[in-house]
């Protein structure tokens, strides 16, 4: 009998050790396998994003020195300088938005808050230090896709931020999850699961977290109101839509919508790039872009090279070329440094649901990012103000006013201002911007 017990016991723990060495196996392997998608992933973004740089540029230079025609775009400028506390030549090229609002007169303070997903991030006050007046009314202001809250301010003098700091607004600005440097609670940026969120996750957590803790901050009684523009309101749309119902419509008056990325435009049937990411099937997205950020190449290549007139010149060519707009509205002595606060890091499953109508929200020409059947609001939504460019073609702002317009029941809540003029980026950086639309929203902002 003892003779016999004796192999049993070790098969018994022969098969105990290899048990134990299986799952570690596996993880060994889950590793490996993630990090090779990783580098495979890597190497595509690289490539992809080099081709994209590369047409860049082509275009810029036929665009401007073959196909140029000085009359296309007359230049429209206002006559105050953007920060006229220094010479614009004196200017420095720099990533601290501190010190932007320092030449303007103002102080920006930094709050870091948690998600109720664990995501930690960025919401800063900006305010005049000079003027102490209590009991302001808060503007929350949320920025697009691929930018950050320094969009509002890069203007000076005549950024919108600015305006609403000097009529006695309490401005507050938002960044949303990841941004420059994405923080978690409990995950990393090389974890999967930091990154397994899109724009319903922005809008549940990260815009009623950021609602909630400025109110807590200034004790306002009332309620606040939001900016936003191009992906933001699309968060704004979702939070007040009966699509997601968040119970948000109680804290909020007034919202102004900028560009309002709600039905797409006809662009995103026409760039080539935006149908080849629409069109490969989902397992192809995944190897090219990911489970992780979107093209982190991006920021590891500004992190390098930002503050440098390369910069500069690499963002908006890229920009340029992708979403068909140009700066012959802006200022031209503070175009580097709008792009000073982009891009971000996103998650390319978020790309995936502005992209891919296969396998994300789909964002296409004529077609509305809500698919929710009838009236997207209740009766209590707060009121709107859209402003619509008429040469931006990555949103349709015509077809939202319609429907509110026509069905919704909003036509007595909602204004619109269109600009024939204006694309996507110039209802934040064209020259006259405030002179256009300043005293209307500071008028709409202020009813009731």
């Amino acid at each position: 009998m003892p003779t016999e017990q004796i192999p049993e016991r070790e098969n018994s723990f022969s098969s105990m050790s290899f048990q134990q060495e299986m799952p570690e196996r596996q993880d060994k392997q889950r590793v490996m396998l993630r990090k090779l998608g990783s580098w495979l992933s890597n190497i595509c973004c690289f490539l992809f994003l080099s081709f994209l740089m590369m047409l860049s540029v082509l275009y810029h230079l036929f665009m401007n020195y073959v196909k140029f025609d000085k009359f296309r775009h007359p230049r429209l400028r206002s006559p105050k300088p953007a920060y006229p506390l220094i010479n614009q030549k004196d200017l420095k090229m720099t990533p601290d938005l501190s010190y932007y609002c320092e030449l303007l007169g103002l102080q920006l303070s930094e709050y870091r808050i948690t998600t109720k997903d664990g995501f930690i991030i960025s919401l800063y006050h900006l305010f005049d230090p000079s003027n102490g007046t209590p009991n302001k009314k808060p503007v929350l202001l949320l920025h697009g896709l691929l930018q950050s809250c320094g969009a509002y301010i890069t203007s000076g003098t005549k950024s919108i931020a600015y305006m609403l700091v000097k009529n006695n607004y309490d401005v507050w600005l938002a960044n949303n999850r990841c941004g420059f440097e994405p923080r978690h609670t409990v995950y990393t940026k090389y974890d999967r699961e930091m990154w397994d969120w899109d724009l319903s996750e922005m809008a549940k957590f990260d815009l009623t977290r950021l609602i909630d803790e400025v109110l807590n901050i200034t004790k306002w009684p009332g309620k606040l109101s939001l900016i936003g523009h191009s992906q933001g309101t699309a968060q704004i749309t979702l939070l007040v839509s009966k699509e997601m119902d968040l119970g948000y419509n109680d804290k909020i008056d007034n919202v102004v919508l900028l560009s309002p990325a709600i039905y797409g435009g006809v662009l995103l049937d026409e760039k080539l790039f935006i149908k080849f990411i629409k069109g490969i099937p989902n397992s192809v997205y995944n190897i090219f872009f990911g489970f992780h950020a979107f093209m982190p190449i991006m920021m590891s290549l500004r992190n390098i090279i930002v503050g440098t007139p390369i910069f500069g010149f690499c963002s908006y060519t890229m920009f340029s070329f992708l979403f068909d707009w140009d700066d012959q509205l802006w200022d031209p002595k503070i175009r580097t440094v709008h792009f000073m606060f982009s891009p971000v890091y996103v998650s390319a499953k978020l790309m995936k649901w502005w992209l891919s109508n296969k396998h994300g929200q789909g964002f296409q020409g004529g077609v509305p990012i809500l698919k929710a059947q009838g009236n997207w609001f209740h009766s209590d939504c707060p009121k709107m103000m859209l402003v619509v460019g008429g040469k931006d073609n990555l949103v349709n702002g015509d077809l939202f006013i319609n429907k509110l317009y026509n069905e919704e029941n909003m036509k007595e809540r909602f204004i619109y201002r269109k600009l024939d003029e204006y694309s996507h980026l110039d209802v934040l950086w064209a020259d006259d911007v405030l002179e256009r639309i300043g005293e209307d929203m500071l008028h709409f902002l202020s009813s009731e």
